[in-house]
Order: structure tokens, then sequence, then C-alpha cells
């Protein structure tokens, strides 16, 4: 996801080259202030940049790589800058590779940021293109609501356009494969600006993924906007959408669930109560078979206040099942991630020895040492086998010494219990 650009300076111009992940993709250029190039060229000078090493790279992956390079009198020297400060690059280096940027103003065409339409107003870029069309939804799915506002005065069309001529490309042009609405949803200002703007009004399938968006955000004023817009709190997400065209693409999404699932997802519980005052069905399911309950439990990171636990028990007290079955089988039990919500289920009856079509419990699929505790302490049956005659232990030990040691921890802290 890092953007991939090249900013060049000199006394004459900047010049602004957007490859991938930037808002404003290719060549543009601005003026600049001479006396502010010469003075950044001294930098250069002053850190002794011409006697710096080529290259310093670090022995990592996924990483942003930069390559620094300076011209004086006909004299060139370039530095690469991957994870260089690991290696020994002196910090000088990542002063004059912040400096660059800084003249540049590049934070404007890669992200979005105050001054972007000015300066596209000054190269006289036309805001009727299709180009301009994929600069403002960058800066919608951004959140760069005062930049969208900018577009939207400088007459960029929300309605849709014809593809580009033969032979006429953008760069990263996307697929068009979600709304203008779908693309603010997790942004309730700039979303606020779009529906001002009349944003697919007729457009109901944009306006329920938006939905479904904000709904997974935890943004309840977003989601409440949205279904004044004429959002269906109800509607059914499980197939995949109605095929998009745009710029003579086609692409499919597919279908997530109900925007229930969504807000459980959200672990807000405000949000879950919100979109239970429209009775959904509590048992909609996604594409994987997965309804709410699943969903609540499935976040990773922590729980936090509790709030998850009690989005678990507005759910149950709707009728949501703690025993539902997924497409494999499985029950909530069987991917939790969260202990609280995981006691919280056995609390409301689920049931911890039920198998899934592989014969597999929840003790065969927890990965955790305090999940599998958690499970051991309500009963779980570590005899039980799976369709294939192993118990819990013989088949961990396919998966590697670490979850045999997860799971021998975890019957050691049930037993101390």
């Amino acid at each position: 996801m890092c953007p991939s650009y090249t900013v060049t300076i000199g006394t004459d111009a900047i010049v602004f080259d957007g490859r991938s992940f930037v808002v404003a993709s290719g060549k543009h250029a601005d003026r600049v202030d001479a006396a502010q190039v010469r003075k950044l060229a001294k930098s250069f000078v002053t850190a002794d940049f011409y006697s710096m090493n080529s290259s310093y790279r670090a022995r990592v992956t996924d990483n942003p790589t930069y390559v620094l390079s300076i011209v004086i009198d006909g004299r060139t020297k370039e530095v690469e800058d991957y994870v260089g400060s690991w290696v020994g690059m002196p910090a000088v280096i990542t002063e004059l590779e912040d400096a660059v940027d800084a003249l540049g103003r590049t934070e404007r065409w890669i992200a979005g940021s105050d001054g972007l339409v000015q300066a596209l107003r000054a190269e006289k870029f036309d805001f009727h293109s299709p180009q301009a069309q994929v600069m403002l939804k960058r800066a919608v799915i951004l959140g760069k609501t005062a930049t969208v506002k900018e577009f939207l005065e400088a007459g960029v069309p929300l309605g849709p356009l014809p593809a580009p001529a033969p032979g006429v490309t953008y760069r990263d042009f996307p697929t068009d494969s979600f709304g203008w609405l779908t693309a603010a949803s997790r942004n309730p200002d700039t979303l606020q600006v779009l529906i001002a703007a009349g944003a697919r009004k007729n457009d109901q399938n944009d306006i329920d993924s938006a939905l479904f968006g904000a709904a997974g955000s935890g943004n309840v004023q977003a989601a409440r906007a949205l279904i004044a817009y004429g959002a269906n709190p109800n509607v059914d997400l499980s197939e995949p959408a109605t095929p998009e065209k745009a710029a003579g693409m086609t692409s499919r999404r597919r279908g997530e669930g109900s925007v229930l699932i969504s807000a459980a997802a959200s672990g807000n519980p405000e949000m879950v109560r919100e979109i239970l005052r429209y009775h959904p069905n509590v048992e909609a399911r996604g594409y994987e078979g997965r309804t709410a309950v699943f969903t609540v439990g499935e976040y990773r990171s922590g729980d936090k206040g509790g709030a998850r636990v009690e989005c678990l028990r507005l759910l149950v007290q709707a009728g949501a099942d703690v025993n539902a079955r997924d497409k494999n089988g499985n029950t909530p039990l069987h991917r939790i991630f969260l202990t609280d919500v995981q006691e919280e289920l056995l609390k409301l009856g689920a049931n911890v020895n039920a198998r899934n079509k592989d014969g597999e419990t929840p003790i065969f699929t927890v990965a955790f040492t305090d999940a599998l505790a958690v499970l051991i302490e309500h009963g779980a049956d570590l005899t039980l086998r799976n369709n294939k005659g192993e118990t819990a232990m013989e088949a961990l030990k396919k998966e590697g010494p670490a979850r045999i040691q997860y799971l021998r921890e975890a019957i050691r802290m049930a037993h101390q219990n």
C-alpha cells in the first residue's frame, strides 16, 4: 500500500509523477521558489551527501524504498534507503528525504491534502474527465472532506462518464466495484458531503452497501444518515451484487450477508442496538454461512470494556442461536478469539463438544492457550475423536510443537483452577 511516486525539484518547477496508491496519478507540476531550492541544495552539500554510500539496505521485507538523488553542476549522487537506519545510514539522509517532500508538498498529490485542487486548477486540469473522478474517489476513500468539497465545486461529475478513448489509459485505474457512498461509508463527514450532493440517490445497491460499511465501522451517525437517505437495514447482501461496469471494465462483489453481521463485527453495542431496532433476521448468513454471533467473537484484538460481550447479549436477547452452524458445521465456539466472548457463549448455552463436518469439537480448532483452557474448564472432552480417528492431542501434533504446547499448557491451567 506504499505510495509509488517520483518528485523532482529544480529551480524552475516541481514535477510530481504518481504511479500507484496516490490520489493524483500521472504527471503534475507546480511553481517553486528558486531561492528555497538553492537553500535545499546547500543543505545537501552541508551534509556531505556526495560522500554517502550509494545504498543502505536492511535484510527485511515489506518496507518502502526511498531513492534520493541530486545534481549540482552536472555532478550526480544517488542514495538508496531501504530501512537504512537499521544498517548505519546517517540520520541526515532521512532529514533530506523529508525536506524534499516538504518543499514539493507531495502530500497534496499523494493523500489529497489541502492544496491539491488549487494545484490542479493552475495546470488547467480537466475536472470533467474520468481521471478526475478517480482522484475524487480516492479522496473520498481517504476521508479528505475538504478536498472532496473542492473537487465537487470544481465540477467533477458524480454520474457515469464514457470509457476512455482507445489508447487513452489512466494509471492504476480502478474497476469501480463500489460506488461513491460505499467509498465514504467509514468517513461520516465525507459521507454527508456526498449525500448533500445527491450522490447515487437512485442506486439502492450503493446505498445499502454503504450502510454495511458504516455498520462495520461502528459509526452510528453515518448509519443513521444512510438509513435516512434510503438504505435498507434489512437488505440481504448474501448474494453477489449485480455486476457494475465502469470505464469498459466489469466487476462483481461477493455478498457479505446482513447489515447486522457487519454491526456485530464492529463491536459497538450502540450500532447493534441501532440495527436491531429494524427487526432484522438475526440468523441471516454471509457467504460462508456465518451469522452475527460468529462475527462478534472472531475479532482478534482486545475487547474494550466488555463491548463485544454486550453485543453478544443483545443478539441472543433478540433470538440469535449460540449454536448456529456455518457451511463447514462450525459453531461460534469453533472460531473464537476472545476469551470473554467465549465464556459468555458458554454461559448462554453454547455446546463445548459440538462437532463440525470433520468431527472436530472446538478444542481441535481454537488456537490459543487461554481459550483452550476455558474450553477444558467447561467440560471439553479430550478423548473425542474426529472423522480421522484422532484425538485433539493427536491431531494438533501435525500442526507443529507450538500448538501441542498451547494445549498442554491449557490442560495444566485448567487443572490448577
